[in-house]
């Protein structure tokens, strides 16, 4: 039987005819080996967090806007303009909320007031 190698099969006796530095260097690859590893895991984590955040932005559905905003509710004065526009739509609700609607896209970003004045407005105008 011939033992060519460092690793016959003898037992563990044979690890203590390798040399100290041999055994330090290997135990200190294999400690490389293992830090490059969880590196790469922290690192491949990273990357398919980030892909998550990214395809959720363009997958995602816009949230939904609540249809009335709360001044609708809450203003006196807003109450004052939405009967001023029902009296002048004869109390056409469906016309009310489709001019509103027609405003709203028209110009973006005005205050719920302003959308009923510039509606009643053009009414009125309208109609002289």
């Amino acid at each position: 039987m011939s033992q060519s190698g460092y690793f016959p099969h003898r037992g563990i006796e044979h690890l203590l005819s390798i040399p100290v530095y041999i055994l330090i260097s290997l135990l200190l690859n294999l400690c490389i080996i293992y830090y490059c590893i969880v590196a790469l895991i922290a690192v491949f984590q990273q990357v398919r967090r980030q892909w998550q955040i990214l395809v959720s932005k363009f997958t995602s559905q816009p949230q939904p806007r609540s249809r009335v905003s709360n001044s609708y509710r809450n203003d006196p004065r807003n109450r004052y303009l939405q009967a001023d526009l029902l009296t002048l739509l004869k109390g056409d609700v469906a016309s009310a909320k489709r001019l509103l609607a027609q405003q709203r896209r028209k110009n973006p970003g005005q205050s719920d007031n302003w959308y009923l004045e510039k509606v009643i407005y053009d009414l009125e105008r309208d109609r002289r």
